[in-house]
């Protein structure tokens, strides 16, 4: 953007100079204005900017910084207006003299201005004007840049509560499966191998959950049949799981560990303290722009406890953390207890 006003700065300028000559000076002013504008380019990205990367802006002190990174680009600008001159002449549409420029008043041409610049001013001049327009370039990229690293710092910061919202979610059940599997060695030991191997699975999955903020609902129903085998074994017959899965949904992103946590409650809250048979059912529904996740389960007479509904309230944070988007909801009556996620489409997956 720099570089473009750049250019038709100088083209302006160059007009007013030139109004009233041939119009063969047209080509060789756009020629120069080309070369100039490539010569701020090229001195721009590859002295300018390592300038302010290596030695402005980690420092973080603009006051001195300030006057030395003028005498820097005034530096530059010298270096690079006496190159631009001598580019110049090897324009192919001809040499205009710019030793001698004539400025013509629009309405009165005797009032026309005529200075003489020797080399050295020209230089000089060239280099005022390259040092102000580096000075411009330099505030476009320290806005970026400035622009760009807030955008890490909050995406870090996002990243860093979400890995605190889903270290939060570790299973309360570890004392009972482990309980578990104790009094299955005696009865059946092949299914108490086969009980540690889907806990050591849990705890593998959980364990690296803060390496991703999402994963797609296959993973995420994967690692929620672990949780359900395992405490199959303790609650037995109490325990019957229903699914309806849309098979177009399955790798569609949902936070991780969102379906374990919700199962979890489920059987936490709901299945765990009654004493009745209690069901759990999953279920997942694709809608107009987005697609729904919904789980119920059933509650007894024997629950009258009310959670403390903390592992739904960091599921609701992470949601909105990911996207504005996703919703969650959920609702209680006598007989059962449901919450829905409420998620956008990714619309680049494979329906």
């Amino acid at each position: 953007m720099v570089t473009v006003v750049y250019f038709l700065v100088f083209m302006a300028m160059m007009q007013i100079m030139f109004r009233g000559e041939s119009q063969v000076v047209l080509p060789v002013l756009i020629f120069r204005a080309a070369v100039d504008s490539l010569i701020f380019i090229v001195s721009s990205h590859f002295f300018i900017r390592p300038y302010l990367k290596l030695k402005l802006l980690p420092q973080n002190r603009f006051s001195w910084n300030l006057l030395q990174f003028l005498c820097v680009a005034l530096a530059i600008g010298i270096v690079m207006s006496g190159l631009s001159l001598q580019m110049a002449m090897l324009s192919p549409f001809g040499n205009v003299d710019f030793s001698n420029i004539n400025i013509q008043h629009p309405n009165a041409p005797n009032q026309n201005l005529t200075m003489n610049m020797s080399l050295p001013a020209l230089v000089l001049a060239g280099a005022i004007n390259l040092t102000l327009m580096y000075c411009l370039w330099a505030l476009a990229y320290l806005f970026w840049h400035t622009l760009v690293s807030k955008k890490q710092i909050q995406r870090q910061m996002q990243l860093a509560q979400m890995q605190q919202l889903t270290n939060q979610l570790n299973p309360h059940f570890l004392f009972n499966s482990l309980n578990s599997i104790r009094a299955l060695i005696f009865e059946d030991q092949h299914k108490a191998a086969h009980t540690l191997t889907q806990l050591s699975e849990l705890f593998r999955v959980h364990l690296q959950s803060h390496l991703t903020p999402e994963s797609s609902l296959q993973d995420e129903w994967k690692i929620a049949r672990h949780y359900l085998e395992i405490e199959q074994v303790r609650l037995e017959q109490r325990l019957q799981v229903i699914t309806h899965f849309d098979e177009t949904l399955w790798q569609q992103p949902l936070p991780t560990l969102a379906l374990l946590t919700l199962v979890e409650n489920a059987i936490k809250h709901g299945i765990n303290p009654n004493r009745t048979p209690g069901t759990i059912e999953i279920s997942s529904r694709r809608l107009d722009k987005s697609w729904r996740l919904h789980i119920t389960n059933s509650v007894g007479s024997d629950n009258n406890r009310s959670g403390t509904r903390t592992g739904l309230a960091n599921l609701q944070q992470r949601l909105q953390l990911l996207s504005p988007l996703h919703k969650l909801s959920y609702h209680k009556t006598a007989q059962q207890f449901a919450v829905t996620m409420e998620l956008a489409i990714d619309q680049n997956l494979n329906r």
